[in-house]
């Protein structure tokens, strides 16, 4: 059974982990509506749900893992890479990696995203061409980073 997180009642993460830490240990899965925009164009900010999933396995490069930092922070970024420190991290709105996440703070999996009433699995062809495509919106984000920097010291 899926529990879901009304977060429209503006329940924070915080005061909802333990059922949600317990609801993945007991092998359930939980769906909520993240907040913020590191995941666009992938999932809107008060518009879009995901479903997370207890780990079945260690995760892989492209897997997109639901973690919290040691100072508490809540975040669900996709894994582009691993080594001796930990997992890399980057959202799919961002090109700046995250390095050095450990095992031990991940949750659970993201397996699903849910748009306009529509359920998109993570292991969807459409999902997956959507993944392949990552690297380039990266670097696109970068170099229009780059351009507006240059911008602003030229009008300024």
């Amino acid at each position: 059974m899926i529990e879901k997180a009304n977060l429209e009642h503006n329940v924070k993460l915080n005061d909802m982990f333990p059922i949600i830490e317990e609801k993945l240990r007991s092998g359930g899965d939980v769906i909520f509506k993240p907040r913020g925009v590191s995941m666009l164009p992938l999932i809107r900010q008060g518009l879009d749900s995901v479903r997370v999933s207890p780990l079945k396995a260690p995760p892989t490069v492209g897997d997109v893992i639901f973690y919290r930092r040691p100072d508490g922070q809540f975040v669900l970024h996709r894994i582009i890479g691993k080594n001796s420190l930990g997992y890399i991290l980057c959202g799919d709105n961002q090109w700046i990696k995250e390095q050095g996440v450990k095992p031990q703070w991940i949750i659970g999996l993201m397996t699903a995203v849910e748009r306009d009433g529509k359920t998109v699995e993570c292991s969807h062809p459409e999902y997956l061409r959507y993944v392949k495509r990552l690297p380039l919106r990266r670097f696109k984000l970068k170099l229009c980073n780059i351009c507006g920097k240059i911008k602003r010291k030229i009008l300024k």
